[in-house]
């Protein structure tokens, strides 16, 4: 097996400019480090990485813990991350916490024990207390989902703003009764966005109804099952936390020969690719979860290398995308 003193000899160098090489350092020539790595490569030299870590106490990985690998909003997330990271020498250890409280907690705790040099999460029902010992261990970025009172970084878009667009949208186009499938009441993101429905629907005097909002654990099964629920109230629109539940609804509505827009209308929310290929595409808010991963990657970049001392909060503007699940204006 090539060892590092191999690929020394093999260019004429020391073992320690072999390492600064491989280490990135900007202690040698650029010459001399593309000549080292290319050695590298022509030998199949591999750096043992455990044992470097052993040394550095760096890993060169990062943890990002999503609620829902099947989700395609959190693989846009995960997507905007891994690409960032990647620019930057990192690598990336997913976890799904499948939106569990107990596998978040098991994957936290996993992940804090040296096998990563920070961790990027999109928590669930998050509480303070969940985190503050973490957070004391290894840098930590919270992104989509805020957790009150802790003093981390956020990263999250504009609940209040996107659900305003959207909840508007569906009263310009003459919804009257309009009923929501929203996620857990400890979900913030969540929260902002019933704010902004009540807001909107207070605005146009619109009585807010509280029958006529549910709350869910925000999946597919839960907007089918839920659609009968409202339906069944009368309702003539139907908010959905996410474009995952919307599709949900939408599969209720098909099997059910309810048409879309014309006996219920539906809006979503995320702007996955699925919502623009549907017979009625649907109308959503685009959160551009490849841009908050991105931003997300990028703050825990500078907490690693010190430029990112005091935890900022971080606010996207998401965008109302118009389909044909609302009528046509």
């Amino acid at each position: 097996m090539v060892n590092i003193r191999d690929v020394a000899k093999y260019c004429g160098v020391s073992a320690m400019t072999v390492s600064r090489a491989l280490n990135n350092s900007g202690q040698i020539s650029k010459e001399t480090k593309e000549r080292i790595l290319k050695a590298c490569e022509e030998l199949g030299y591999r750096p043992n990485f455990a044992a470097r870590s052993l040394v550095t106490k760096k890993t060169n990985m990062i943890g990002l813990i999503i609620p829902d690998i099947t989700n395609q909003y959190y693989s846009q997330v995960s997507k905007g991350v891994s690409s960032y990271l990647s620019l930057h020498g990192y690598g990336l250890l997913l976890c799904n916490s499948d939106r569990k409280k107990e596998e978040e907690r098991r994957y936290l705790n996993f992940l804090a024990e040296g096998r990563v040099d920070g961790i990027i999460i999109l928590p669930v029902k998050p509480k303070k207390e969940d985190y503050e010992g973490i957070l004391k261990e290894i840098p930590l970025v919270v992104a989509d989902n805020y957790v009150d009172g802790l003093d981390a970084n956020f990263v999250g878009n504009d609940n209040y703003h996107g659900a305003s667009e959207i909840v508007r949208h569906m009263v310009k186009q003459g919804f009257k009764k309009i009923g929501a499938i929203l996620g857990p009441s400890s979900s913030s993101a969540s929260n902002e966005r019933l704010r902004a429905y009540k807001d909107i629907l207070a605005e146009n005097n619109i009585e807010y109804q509280s029958d006529i909002v549910l709350e869910s654990d925000a999946t597919f099964d839960d907007g089918f099952n839920l659609a009968k629920t409202l339906i069944e109230k009368g309702v003539d629109s139907i908010f959905a936390i996410n474009d995952t539940v919307a599709l949900g609804v939408i599969k209720y509505c098909y099997l059910n020969n309810i048409k879309i827009p014309d006996d219920v209308g539906i809006a979503g929310y995320d702007n996955i690719q699925q919502s623009s290929m549907l017979p009625v595409p649907l109308t959503t808010v685009d959160q551009n979860g490849s841009q908050l991963g991105k931003v997300a990657a990028e703050t825990m970049i500078s907490l690693l290398t010190g430029n990112e001392m005091i935890p900022k909060k971080i606010i996207l503007k998401p965008q109302l995308i118009v389909r044909k699940s609302l009528r046509e204006s």
